[in-house]
């Protein structure tokens, strides 16, 4: 349990902030990494904690190693500017037995930060519309604040019933996200990347990536990485 209580300019303490960035980071790239940023800038965190996971329930046994993840996102974390904030990659959930549910992650977090800290977990679109499928997600709101990166334009009445119902009556700005616990949702929209791996997975598998770094969609360490230990080629 933290003991954490940063002071404001006025000497009083306030809540600490954790971000959290859950994932498969197969692989961690840009799109990652502007969201953490994102985070950590406007909700002036104090720490952000990657949390790879181990057996993913939704996507099966066709996961690179964790050994292989866990590497690539350590590189892709150390391209943070993350001015005063901690940041580090925990191999929670892959050191976890069995399948990896965001519902066990958050609540193991919840016991070690202790009930006042204000934790929150960030996603970016894709997760939010599948939200309603994750296992216990209603029970998500007793133990973090749901934290949404969109890119411009992006359709939220696109969402399923009961997760437009939860952000309706959740909604929050970042203020109430930083003096709270948990139980609120933020959506910023305009993060103008793409935070989804399968179409990188097929590029890369396709054949070699530009050296470009304005082209290219991975930090750089992860590029060299994949490519010199030869993931996501087609047998």
């Amino acid at each position: 349990m933290t003991d954490k209580k940063p002071a404001t300019a006025n000497g009083q303490q306030r809540p600490y902030r954790l971000g959290i960035l859950g994932g498969t980071f197969d692989p961690p790239h840009r799109g990652h990494v502007a969201l953490a940023q994102l985070c950590i800038d406007h909700l002036d965190l104090d720490e952000l904690v990657w949390i790879p996971t181990g057996h993913s329930w939704q996507k099966g046994d066709h996961v690179t190693p964790a050994a292989d993840r866990l590497a690539m996102t350590e590189l892709a974390a150390d391209t943070l500017d993350p001015g005063r904030a901690k940041v580090r990659v925990s191999r929670m959930e892959v050191e976890r037995e069995g399948p990896s549910y965001t519902i066990d992650t958050v609540r193991q977090l919840r016991a070690k930060y202790g009930a006042d800290t204000s934790m929150s977990w960030l996603m970016g679109a894709d997760q939010l519309l599948r939200l309603h499928t994750w296992h216990g997600w209603e029970a998500l709101f007793e133990q973090v604040h749901l934290c949404i990166a969109t890119r411009p334009g992006f359709d939220l009445a696109a969402l399923d019933g009961p997760v437009l119902d939860a952000m309706q009556q959740r909604l929050a700005d970042t203020h109430l996200i930083q003096c709270t616990p948990s139980g609120h949702m933020w959506i910023d929209q305009t993060l103008a990347v793409d935070l989804s791996s399968t179409g990188l997975r097929q590029r890369l598998a396709d054949g070699p990536i530009t050296n470009d770094p304005a082209d290219d969609q991975l930090p750089a360490g992860v590029a060299h990485y994949i490519a010199r230990h030869g993931l996501y080629q087609q047998a």
